[in-house]
C-alpha cells in the first residue's frame, strides 16, 4: 500500500539564486511552465545543489496568468504580466509567506525516511508522514 500524500503540499527543486530572492522578498511569485493541481497551496523548496536540501515552505496563491499579478515590485513581474516570458513559463504563484524550517532536510535524510526517492523532476506530493514528522500539519 503506497503511503498517504497530502495534495496540498509538493516539494519542488529550485536553483539556489532564485531561492535567494524568494528569501529576501526579491521576488515575490514563483513562475512555471505548467498549471499545479487546485489543491497546492503549499511548496516545500528543494533548493538544489550545493545545499541539497528543503530549507523552506512557502505558501502560495492559486496560479496567475499574464495580466494578473499587476504587482511591478517583485523580480520579473512586469515581464510575465505583460506577456514577455510566454516563451519560457505560463503561471505565476504568489508567495504569500515563506517559513524556514528550523533544521534543513537533506535529499539523503528524505530518501532515508522514505519521503522522496530522488531529487523532484517536477514536484512530488508530500507525504503526510513527512508534515506529520516535521509538525507542520
Amino acid at each position: 500500500m503506497a503511503p498517504e500524500v497530502c495534495k496540498s503540499d509538493i516539494v519542488i527543486a529550485i536553483h539556489p539564486r532564485h531561492v535567494a530572492n524568494i528569501v529576501s522578498r526579491v521576488k515575490n511569485h514563483e513562475f512555471r511552465k505548467y498549471l499545479l493541481p487546485a489543491e497546492v497551496r503549499r511548496l516545500w523548496i528543494y533548493e538544489t545543489s550545493p545545499a541539497s536540501s528543503v530549507k523552506y515552505v512557502a505558501t502560495i496563491s492559486a496560479g496567475k496568468q499574464p495580466g494578473e499579478i499587476r504587482d511591478p515590485n517583485g523580480l520579473r513581474n512586469d515581464e510575465f504580466d505583460e506577456g514577455r516570458l510566454e516563451h519560457l513559463v505560463k503561471y505565476a504563484y504568489e508567495i504569500l509567506r515563506l517559513e524556514a524550517l528550523t533544521v534543513p532536510i537533506s535529499l539523503s535524510d528524505l530518501k532515508e525516511n522514505g519521503w522522496l526517492n530522488g531529487l523532484p523532476q517536477k514536484y512530488c506530493y508530500v507525504k503526510q508522514s513527512m508534515r506529520q514528522a516535521l509538525n507542520m500539519a
